[in-house]
């Protein structure tokens, strides 16, 4: 027959673990141990001693009740709600995009606006045909033509 722990001794006869330790303590009830020495009753012994076996009752599992479905109409509120929420959300959405760009575009321009142009000097250096090396007479005579443009353009 197959050997159970203690525990599962007490339950299978409806008594207390420490009753079953108690007659085994006292040789009414004989024990085997596994390998790691835990006691092991025989089932057959479990009838010797107090007869029939009762099964382990395993507890009945709650039964919830299921929610029952909304009417047509509670449905097409909820919907409806839903929509409205998210017909908000995205203005809220927009109004943020619309927060974030602003702050951006308006930085830039706080930038320009604080950059004094009256202490930029026009510089035929800072021309983009003005040639950074001079390796020809030509790049001689495009820089001194830059030069004109931008001396005739000085009040």
């Amino acid at each position: 027959m197959a050997k159970v722990n203690l525990s599962k001794a007490a339950a299978l006869v409806g008594k207390n673990r420490t009753t079953i330790w108690r007659h085994v303590k006292s040789g009414k009830v004989s024990i085997e141990r596994d390998r790691d020495g835990n006691p092991l009753v025989d089932t057959s012994e479990l009838i010797r001693v107090y007869g029939e076996l009762k099964p382990i009752a395993t507890p009945e599992s709650e039964k919830k009740q299921h929610q029952a479905t909304p009417d047509y109409e509670a449905l097409l509120n909820i919907i409806t709600e839903l929509k409205n929420e998210q017909k908000e959300m995205r203005k809220q959405i927009e109004n943020l995009t619309n927060r974030l760009t602003h702050n951006k575009s308006s930085n830039d321009i706080d930038n320009k606006e604080s950059t004094d142009f009256s202490t930029i000097v026009l510089a035929p250096e800072n021309d983009p045909d003005w040639p950074k090396e001079v390796k020809t007479l030509e790049d001689i005579q495009i820089r001194n033509e830059i030069r004109s443009k931008y001396q005739s353009n000085q009040p």
